[in-house]
């Protein structure tokens, strides 16, 4: 079939057919991430940590995604940027893969390989402030090679506990249980309350707190109502309440959702006593 193809267009058209073929699949390799080098630079990060003192990062399948996206969009755009014209706040695009987080930080750089990535982003006081921030406990790499440009993002964030919201409100009660047990104060006896949970919701759907809401359940007097994203750390005003002892008990509302001012998702949080 070629040697009929020869006889009708000639090699040099041929050659241009198969290129003109060829050319999608070509584009495609030369747009593979470089899992190697997203290897490297997450060892090259927690080498540095190290020097310092710091716990390493834990790579996090999710932040990796998003920072890939990142990279792919950087690449077709030819630019090194944080937030492309079709992309949302880094913000949301964390969230978007799944992954609670409370804060979130990104690098990304265009060098010739790995090593001089980093070595860039480590001579950028701000880019260096995140390698080495005691605030992130996670990362995702992305690493792009398209021809003599190494594409690269680096996403950073605190990543909070996959809680079901009833695994948050276990976690809520046990850390009353522990407070009151530690400061030698009466464990207060726990109600079910279904109701809050709903309540607890529709506060972030409103984006608001709500503490009259619950005032309407027969039998309460006093309301606590608050946002956290380690459900374990007590307000003050919890810890006071509980210092006054609850004769006659508590109950527990506990939802994980997003809302207009907590768009990576919040634990929204509703606590009667009778």
């Amino acid at each position: 079939m070629l040697k009929q193809m020869r006889s009708y267009l000639g090699d040099g058209m041929i050659l241009a057919l198969l290129a003109l073929l060829l050319a999608p699949f070509l584009s495609g390799a030369a747009q593979q991430f470089d899992a190697a080098g997203e290897k490297q630079l997450v060892d090259l990060i927690n080498q540095e940590r190290a020097r310092e003192g710091l716990p390493p990062l834990a790579v996090d399948e999710r932040l990796a995604q998003a920072a890939r996206k990142h990279t792919a969009l950087m690449a077709k755009h030819d630019t090194p940027s944080h937030q492309l014209a079709e992309e949302q706040p880094l913000q949301m695009r964390v969230a978007d893969e799944g992954l609670r987080s409370d804060r979130q930080a990104e690098n990304v750089g265009l060098e010739m390989d790995v090593a001089g990535a980093h070595a860039m982003l480590m001579d950028s006081p701000a880019h260096r402030a995140n390698i080495l921030s005691r605030d992130y406990n996670a990362v995702g790499i992305g690493v792009m090679l398209m021809g003599d440009k190494l594409y690269v993002t680096e996403d950073f964030a605190h990543r909070l506990p996959d809680y079901s919201d009833a695994d948050a409100d276990a976690a809520l009660q046990k850390a009353i249980a522990d407070y009151a047990s530690a400061h030698r104060l009466p464990v207060p006896t726990r109600k079910a309350q279904p109701d809050l949970h709903q309540m607890a919701c529709h506060m972030a759907i409103i984006d608001a707190l709500d503490t009259r809401t619950p005032r309407s359940i027969p039998g309460v007097h006093r309301v606590m109502a608050w946002t956290a994203t380690e459900v374990e750390q007590l307000p003050e005003g919890v810890r006071t309440l509980l210092g006054q002892t609850l004769p006659y008990g508590y109950s527990l509302g506990v939802c994980f959702a997003a809302s207009a001012t907590h768009p990576g998702g919040m634990y929204w949080i509703v606590m009667v006593a009778y």
